[in-house]
């Protein structure tokens, strides 16, 4: 009876064990389930916010059995403005192709007309491959590096491994039929990865 009473008397005499190795195993299942449900749920699609500045006035069709390729184009700096091209040049070409370099910075850009008429002017660079030319075939842009696809009007990966990183779109202005982004934009852009 004795040792019954001495195994009760230590159970409450002993120090508790301590559970802070319970309670950092929760933390760290707690973060890795916050951290994968941002990749899940993260919808990393392009911005529809950039709204062209200018529009063909009719819709475009590009044929699925050409390759379309970037003309190269000279570009400009007037008055803290890059000069990527003019839209008589995009109409005649189509796609094209130039790069911005000045105060130490060099973006590759492009412009082309999408499919409803509307002009995007975008940076000429897939990130993950660090491709920074492209093609249009139907209704498609396709880097020349890696073979990724996105649908020409939304940007919205089609097929390929750099789907969630399409030719970011830039905000430009319209100024006569000059296509113009200004120089602080270009400065300061840096790729998404």
């Amino acid at each position: 009876m004795k040792d019954h009473r001495e195994e009760k008397k230590q159970k409450f005499t002993q120090p508790k064990k301590s559970r802070a190795c319970l309670y950092s195993l929760i933390g760290i299942v707690a973060v890795a389930l916050m951290i994968s449900s941002y990749f899940l749920f993260n919808n990393n699609k392009p911005s529809t916010a950039v709204s062209p500045a200018a529009d063909i006035g009719e819709k475009i069709t590009y044929s699925p059995n050409d390759n379309l390729e970037q003309t190269l184009v000279a570009s400009k700096i007037e008055n803290s403005q890059e000069q990527v091209t003019t839209l008589s040049e995009l109409k005649a070409k189509k796609f094209i192709k130039t790069e911005y370099s000045a105060n130490g910075k060099t973006v590759p850009l492009t412009a082309f007309i999408q499919p409803d008429g509307k002009v995007m002017v975008a940076v000429s660079y897939c990130e993950p491959c660090k491709g920074d030319s492209f093609h249009i075939s139907g209704n498609q842009i396709i880097c020349n590096t890696c073979g990724t696809a996105w649908d020409l009007q939304t940007l919205q990966g089609i097929s390929g491994g750099c789907q969630t990183y399409p030719p970011q779109a830039l905000t430009y202005n319209l100024n006569g039929d000059k296509l113009e982004i200004p120089q602080s934009v270009l400065d300061t852009w840096s790729p998404r990865v």
